[in-house]
């Protein structure tokens, strides 16, 4: 380890990078590094948080990078579940897989948004939580025979998720399948970064306010997002009908627009800013 952080040159590095994988492969000795590691970073009892990143720890060195969903516990830090939070109350959708022992976010948008969805990705890529190569443009028929062409990013499937999928859905038996609802706890992780996000995959401007569409969800669940708005960024906030068969938006008045712009502008993209019209 010694030789590995003070090497003056790739060899030394190289030397000491190959040590410690040796003395970690013959020995159980990768506690040692564990504990330095959140001693070091965390300045917390390393015990607690071991198991944690033991697994992610022992594929890097060995370069087994395909972890299972059990895995892949996190932790995650406030961005990535911010964005998961922001992206889920717009189009992305949580999905449980293989019975349950993971969930994985799929996020979609259309050709027109397609700078959003590649900063969305990069985003997530970087942070090692999806396929670094870009998304693929995919064609998509619908029933009236309208061609729309979308990207799609799927995250890898991580055990750590699920509390949000079972936060974020219940389960219809008429229809026997998932209905997406509005979380009790919403506010709790509704950050500025989080209402940015659904701004940008939900969000135009409107008059001299701004709208935000919210097709799946209840005229409760709304007025319940309204209160919550005023409450914690005071807020004033409405529903609107969204037309024929469109469910109703969000329209965020006028007069809490300089409010809301300050809350979101600086997290948005720069091409994005024209949703927010003269602020």
């Amino acid at each position: 380890m010694l030789f590995l952080v003070s090497g003056g040159n790739y060899f030394v590095m190289f030397v000491g990078w190959e040590g410690m994988f040796q003395c970690l492969k013959w020995c159980d000795s990768e506690n040692i590094l564990y504990n330095m590691i959140f001693l070091l970073r965390f300045n917390k009892e390393p015990i607690i948080y071991k198991q944690i990143y033991k697994n992610n720890i022992r594929a890097l060195l060995t370069g087994n990078l395909k972890l299972s969903s059990k895995k892949r516990i996190g932790p995650h830090n406030l961005d990535i579940i911010s964005m998961i939070i922001g992206s889920t109350l717009g189009d992305s959708h949580l999905e449980k897989r293989k019975k349950g022992i993971g969930t994985r976010i799929i996020f979609e948008q259309s050709n027109k948004n397609v700078e959003y969805l590649m900063w969305f990705h990069s985003y997530l890529s970087i942070r090692g939580y999806c396929n670094p190569n870009k998304p693929k443009l995919h064609k998509r028929i619908k029933k009236n025979g309208e061609i729309l062409f979308h990207y799609r990013v799927n995250s890898y499937t991580y055990s750590s998720f699920n509390w949000i999928h079972e936060m974020f859905y219940k389960f219809n038996t008429k229809d026997n399948k998932f209905i997406k609802i509005i979380p009790f706890n919403i506010e709790e992780y509704l950050t500025p970064l989080a209402l940015a996000i659904w701004f940008m995959d939900e969000g135009s401007k409107l008059g001299k306010g701004a709208k935000i569409a919210t097709k799946c969800f209840t005229i409760k669940e709304l007025t319940f997002l309204c209160n919550i708005l005023h409450k914690k960024y005071n807020l004033t906030v409405s529903i609107q009908s969204g037309g024929t068969n469109k469910g109703h938006t969000l329209y965020i008045n006028k007069n809490s627009m300089s409010t809301f712009s300050k809350l979101v502008k600086p997290l948005m993209l720069h091409s994005l800013y024209y949703k927010l019209g003269n602020y």
